[in-house]
């Protein structure tokens, strides 16, 4: 039995024995020592950290205090046998015990914010004056033949401020949308309370009323504040009133309170009784609900304007940065070109390279920030009539209203990729965003409208991907070129199945024994209108649409398929595979490469697969899994185009790798640049000192291989070696690249 639950208990036993017992001193003690005992229980509770409110609750105390010191004077009184005055000292104990319980109620706090509002508080105000006037129908009598003194007023007063507790726990309840026990305990108090004090001073005619049963109600008021205290307060996990019902519920009772005038007027008329008794009455408290309403109105006016204010800044503001979002953009856009289409307005549009990087790294907050940083940049790069705003996800536009010419646009597009790419403070490490950024201008074409306009800046983004600087105006040629690509994904499928699709072979030369070690899987469509087509033409279209792991288990199967016949035509060499983000993101590759290798019968270290830094990192722990997965079957795995990724000894140490590939853009400038020349021996040095098979790939001449052959790197790739070869020619090329440097070293 739970500690709320044994209280209630052994206050109902107590409240049993209270009522068996004749008026006199030991029933008067009784009383006493039950209420002390209900006011000592709510400190325990606090103390035991079970409130939530905690300062809410020691008001409660302190006030539940105050009504035990007034009911021991009461008893003082009763039991000297002086009789008890109304208003007496007691009286004054009650009233400040009351109003700190209406403070206590009116400071609450859930989330760190009031649970009632001041709107709420005027409601139950609202409503306590409507039954207040129901209370003088009863206190005036028939007729009005009664006259209210000091004691009635007093009992009116304690039968009102119960109403204003009650409705303001309602209020809670409906602002939670559901009930806890804790707030049906409080309730049920208050409610005793009501009945209670309503009895005493109402119904009953000359003054409080030395009833057992009503002392019974008061003192059951006290156990149930005691048990909700020591209560541990819980917030209600499911909400069992719609806001349909609480907005009802706020409305039948306001309306009530407010129908309370005519019903009293009506009342008293039927009684008789002269206006002059009753009238004072119901215009005192007709006008102090008309104040209150108007107040409430007010504040409701006031309300209804701030809420308008911030649903058209919402509808108009980004979320995350602060700026204009994609419907004001489009907005303004369209106020400025206006119904003619206006020359000389630009759109330069700013997609974040990578950006996925940063929130899969650090987490979606830090990338909250990084896109507020970007964004307060972008703003500074532009004058006051321009508008910027962020489109979503990691693209921003800027809405420059000019008149613009080429030459300006194309400006403020360099200087917002320059503010992209200035160095950012993330968790104490300076990191670097590259972006792509595109022009669309009016001028390309007449009267264009503003969604023509958003249409060209994102094709002319997609072709910044492909350039370097990775910046483009928008020309006629870009949206031929997505039409193309469209095209092509519908084509894909049917290139799969119908035998377009080709895997070509570049040999990788080991530079330790002068032969071919490997041979690098490429894929081919040869189109048959388009002719041969690189990867970069279809596999970025094919990795949105889904048809990537289709794509990804024909070279798989086709390089396997390859391997297993050079071998038994006598070439020990493997074959490498390249893995997209999506792939290693894949939780199905790993089995369906080892059925292909079970299929096609070789061994895993014949097969090599490379990845990107960028893409083992774009989804790290899912990655680093895939990979396990393929290791723990034997094959290799490869990091490509390495130096251009992360570059980081930390996630390099990570990965369960074993062979770097360094970035052609480094080696293709060996000979004529010193910094390229330092960046390969040092790559080469690290990989070496961390037990890694380095290759150099994009050797174009004599002079480089040399160079690399002079640094100790382990295995080149590049024209100079190899071009790429159909399957069939792999055999005859591997033999001529072997009798070409078996015949080189010879001479030397």
């Amino acid at each position: 039995m739970s500690s709320p639950t044994r209280f209630l208990v052994v206050g109902a036993l107590a409240i049993a024995v209270y009522a068996t017992l004749p008026p006199g001193v030991v029933s008067s003690v009784l009383y006493c020592v039950i209420a002390v005992g209900a006011v000592a229980s709510i400190p325990v509770g606090i103390r035991a950290h079970r409130k939530v409110s905690t300062h809410s609750w020691w008001i409660v105390a302190t006030a539940l205090s105050f009504w035990v010191v007034g009911d021991i004077a009461i008893a003082v009184m009763e039991n000297s046998g002086g009789g008890v005055p109304l208003p007496s000292v007691a009286d004054a104990a009650y009233v400040l015990g009351y109003l700190l319980i209406v403070v206590a109620l009116l400071s609450v706090r859930s989330s760190g914010t009031p649970m009632l509002s001041p709107a709420d508080g005027l409601e139950a105000a609202i409503m306590t004056a409507g039954v207040g006037l129901a209370s003088w129908v009863v206190v005036s009598g028939p007729r009005g033949e009664r006259v209210p003194d000091a004691g009635t007023w007093l009992g009116i007063f304690y039968t009102e401020i119960d109403v204003f507790l009650l409705v303001l726990l309602v209020f809670v309840v409906l602002k939670r949308r559901a009930g806890s026990t804790t707030h049906w305990l409080l309730g049920a108090a208050t409610a005793l309370m009501v009945v209670a004090d309503y009895t005493s001073y109402v119904v009953v005619a000359d003054g409080p009323a030395e009833s057992t049963i009503l002392n019974v109600c008061w003192l059951a008021s006290y156990v149930l504040f005691g048990a909700a205290a020591l209560r541990h307060d819980e917030r209600p996990r499911v909400s069992t009133i719609s806001r349909a019902q609480t907005g009802m519920a706020r409305l039948i009772l306001l309306t009530s309170a407010v129908a309370m005038t005519p019903v009293v007027m009506s009342i008293e008329l039927m009684r008789g009784t002269p206006v002059t008794r009753w009238g004072p009455a119901v215009v005192i408290a007709a006008s102090i609900i008309v104040v209150l309403g108007a107040v409430r109105m007010t504040s409701f006016l006031t309300l209804l304007q701030r809420q308008s204010r911030a649903l058209r800044l919402a509808a108009d503001t980004d979320s995350v940065t602060g700026l204009a979002n994609r419907g004001r953009l489009g907005r303004r856009l369209h106020e400025i070109l206006g119904p003619e289409g206006r020359d000389g307005v630009a759109l330069v549009l700013v997609d974040l390279n990578r950006f996925s990087d940063i929130n899969q790294t650090f987490g979606y907050a830090v990338g909250d920030q990084v896109l507020t940083e970007i964004g307060r940049r972008l703003v500074d790069t532009v004058d006051s009539s321009a508008t910027v705003g962020r489109l979503g996800g990691d693209e921003f536009a800027l809405v420059l209203p000019g008149p613009v010419d080429r030459h300006d646009a194309v400006a403020v597009a360099i200087a917002a990729q320059r503010a992209v790419g200035a160095p950012l403070e993330v968790r104490d490490m300076k990191l670097t965003l590259e972006s792509s950024v595109a022009v669309a201008l009016s001028t390309d074409t007449p009267h264009p409208r503003s969604e023509e306009l958003v249409q060209r800046a994102y094709a002319a983004v997609v072709a910044a991907k492909s350039r370097q600087p990775r910046l483009a105006v928008y020309d006629h040629t870009m949206d031929i070129d997505r039409i193309d690509q469209l095209r092509r994904m519908g084509e894909l499928e049917d290139a799969i199945t119908g035998g377009e699709l080709e895997v070509f072979f570049q040999p990788r030369l080991d530079l330790r024994t002068g032969a071919v070690s490997g041979m690098e899987a490429l894929l081919r469509w040869r189109h048959p209108r388009e002719g041969l087509l690189l990867p970069a033409a279809f596999l970025p279209s094919a990795e949105q649409t889904g048809m990537l792991p289709a794509v990804t288990s024909f070279v798989i199967d086709t390089a396997m398929a390859a391997c297993r016949r050079w071998r038994l035509a006598g070439l020990d060499i493997d074959v490498a595979v390249n893995l997209s983000v999506r792939d290693l993101v894949d939780s199905s590759l790993a089995s369906r490469v080892r059925t292909a290798l079970d299929d096609h019968g070789l061994p895993g270290h014949a097969v090599v697969f490379e990845v990107t830094e960028s893409s083992a990192m774009t989804d790290p722990e899912r990655s680093i899994d895939t990979l396990e997965a393929l290791r723990a079957q034997g094959v290799s795995l490869s990091i490509d185009d390495f130096g251009t990724g992360y570059s980081s000894l930390t996630y390099l140490a990570s990965l369960p790798v074993q062979q770097l590939k360094m970035d052609r853009s480094f080696v293709t400038s060996l000979a004529s640049d010193s910094a390229n020349l330092a960046i390969v021996r040092s790559t080469i040095a690290l990989a070496h000192s961390m037990g890694l098979h380095i290759v150099a790939e994009g050797v174009e001449d004599e002079h480089t291989l040399d160079v690399l052959r002079g640094l100790g790197c382990d295995a080149v790739q590049g024209f100079h070696i190899a071009r790429p070869v159909p399957a069939g020619d792999v055999v005859r090329t591997v033999k001529a690249v072997n009798s070409a440097v078996g015949a080189a070293r010879t001479a030397v």
